[in-house]
This record gives C-alpha cells, structure tokens and sequence, in this order.
C-alpha cells in the first residue's frame, strides 16, 4: 500500500512539473512594449523586453505582474498566459499626458509609460545595488536608436 501511495504522488509530481514547464514554454521569448494606442507622440523607440531571459534568470512571475488589493499582490500565476485578459499592463495602467516621474506616486494612480518606467528601472537599480548584474536603467539601453532610422 505503502509503495501504491509513493508512485501515486511521484505521478502527481511529475504531472505537476511538466505542467508548469509546459506553461513556461508558452511564454513569448521577447515581448515588444510598443502599444501604439497610447505611444502615439514618442521620442524614442519602443523597448525589446526579454521576457524569457527574465525567466531563464529565476524571476518569481508576481514581481513583474501584479494585481493589487488590499494592499497584497493576488494575482493567480496560472492567469498569466499570453493575450490573457488584463494581464497586460495596459489593462490597468492607462496613458494620460504630462509624464512626469514621481517616484512616490500611488502605483494605481501610475499611467502606462510611468509604470514600465517604476518597475523595470527601479528592479534593475536595486540589483544593481545589490551588487548583481543587471539590466539597463538608462533611457538609450532600454531605447537605442538606430542609425538613419527616424522615430
């Protein structure tokens, strides 16, 4: 019986890691933040985000996406499949004109370019603080422009 029960959960396991890796390989490799239906007067080029080396580095899902209440982040990781229904940040963060970056913004009040801005710079500025390679946290690395190609 013993023996019946450790091959059951070793099936359940086994199941349940498949599952999760068949989940990961779902996800888009890169992700180009360019929603045209909000940048639509912008100096520099979209940003390539990418997504899987993000992943490939161990970064918990919840620290990028996010749905707030109370205080406590409750999204549901199984949620977040691509062109799922408000996983994008769009879904909440709308555009409105006037960027201006205020780092002590309530982050519901934050509009699209401010919260790509607070989440993507203000990660890569932590680890590099602590002491971590990180990635870019200046407008021409996340925005390189590219030679005779005008924006």
């Amino acid at each position: 019986m013993r023996r019946g029960h450790f091959l059951v959960c070793m099936l359940i396991l086994g199941i349940g890691s498949l599952l999760w890796a068949v989940n990961l390989d779902a996800q888009p490799e890169d992700i180009l933040l360019d929603d045209q239906s909000v940048f639509t007067d912008r100096s520099r080029p979209p940003v390539a985000f990418p997504h899987i080396q993000h992943i490939d580095a161990e970064i918990e899902c919840s620290d990028c996406h996010h749905r707030f209440k109370g205080g406590e982040n409750i999204v549901d990781e199984a949620e977040l499949e691509e062109d799922a229904e408000g996983i994008k940040c769009s879904s909440c963060h709308k555009n409105e004109t006037g960027f201006q970056f205020k780092p002590d913004l309530d982050p519901t009040k934050r509009n699209l370019q401010q919260a790509y801005h607070r989440m993507c710079t203000g990660c890569h500025r932590q680890v590099s603080k602590d002491k971590k390679q990180s990635g870019p946290v200046t407008c021409g690395e996340c925005h390189p422009k590219k030679k005779g190609v005008a924006t």
